[in-house]
């Protein structure tokens, strides 16, 4: 089997990102479907994936290895040092190629990788607000919408950093206090303040949530500050979790040397596809550091990060957009994604499980 033409297709999604999908055509009349999206920098993705298309033309899709190998090191866009965008492009391009061999095979990625043929991946969705009230009322919409887990940026809303003072602080404990009163213990918490803080304000706020068990704290201060990672992570007891914004199993494998977290957040379409997520996941098995996906994707990028997930033995919770943020998703949609209690279900479907209904997906595509 051969790759003969590789396309891109831009969908407008209702949260303001183009969902960019990659299409691989082969000689076999197989076409494998990925996703690059970068959010709101999907055209310069989409040019990538075309600068790329001439070293992916002729090869053959069940070669993932030696495909990634070639793009990531000698696509002339990055030579290993490329950034989020050369990676999200090779991503698109690799999830296809896996969603091809699973089509060919009459099998599930999760299949191929290891996993089961059908699984149940835990996922949270978000919430948000003007008020500590609005952002009670959201948690509890996504509450009666199945999701046992949530996750908010509360603390960068109350102190946007980098420095946080002990006012911010005083108000950041009440906001916990009043969310763990309205929504009880169950339900899982985590809070993502977008590596807004230094290390020290990054640890004042980690020590104020200890009383509020979050399920993590997610990147409390920037991914080149592997020190402060491990100072913060070293200084609490609240799970500290990072970060989406690396893009190579090299740059994880530095984080975990450094003791700079406890939950890793590969981005399926960022890290560069299934083939490196996959190996990310395994070099953070040796550090017993569980995996927790970043993914604000469409349905392609989230089933080809819960395919992954399926097939680990070290996965925690997947990031997913709730259904009410884009209401009309399952209906462009074959299957629709399914949760069950809070859990995302991969189905035993060849390759990604993912098929798009053209008809219905026709007046969202960007032009």
């Amino acid at each position: 089997m051969r790759i003969t033409d590789v396309s891109v297709q831009l969908v407008q999604s209702d949260d303001g990102r183009k969902w960019t999908h990659v299409l691989l055509d082969t000689d076999e009349g197989i076409r494998g479907i990925g996703e690059a999206t970068y959010s709101h920098k999907e055209l310069v993705v989409a040019e990538m994936v075309r600068a790329l298309r001439d070293r992916v033309i002729g090869r053959d899709p069940f070669d993932t290895e030696s495909l990634y190998l070639d793009l990531y090191a000698h696509g002339r866009a990055g030579y290993r040092t490329g950034g989020v965008i050369f990676t999200s492009a090779i991503s698109g391009i690799d999830q296809a190629c896996w969603d091809i061999k699973g089509k060919a095979l009459g099998a599930p990625v999760s299949a191929l990788l290891g996993g089961p043929r059908e699984a149940r991946v835990p996922v949270y969705a978000h919430f948000g607000g003007d008020t500590i009230e609005a952002r009670i009322e959201d948690a509890q919409r996504r509450m009666a919408e199945g999701f046992t887990a949530i996750k908010s940026g509360t603390t960068e809303w109350i102190a946007p950093g980098p420095r946080v003072d002990r006012h911010a602080l005083r108000r950041i404990d009440a906001a916990y206090a009043a969310l763990r009163s309205a929504l009880g213990d169950e339900v899982e918490l985590m809070d993502d303040p977008h590596a807004a803080y230094d290390a020290a304000s990054g640890l004042a706020v980690a020590r104020v949530l200890e009383p509020y068990h979050l399920l993590f704290l997610e990147e409390p201060t920037i991914p080149e500050d592997l020190a402060g990672y491990a100072r913060i992570r070293n200084g609490t007891t609240t799970t500290i979790a990072g970060s989406e914004r690396l893009t190579s199993k090299f740059r994880f494998n530095e984080l975990f040397q450094a003791g700079g977290v406890d939950v890793a957040q590969p981005d399926p379409v960022y890290i560069g596809g299934i083939t490196e997520l996959k190996k990310v996941a395994a070099i953070a098995e040796l550090y017993q550091v569980v995996i927790a996906p970043h993914n604000t994707k469409g349905p392609v990028g989230i089933m080809a990060a819960a395919h992954v997930m399926a097939s680990i033995p070290n996965a925690l919770i997947q990031e997913f957009i709730a259904p009410s943020w884009i209401p009309w998703r399952d209906s462009v949609l074959h299957d629709r994604l399914d949760l069950q209690d809070g859990r995302l279900l991969v189905r035993d479907r060849p390759g990604l499980g993912v098929v798009f209904d053209e008809d219905a997906l026709r007046p969202h595509l960007v032009a």
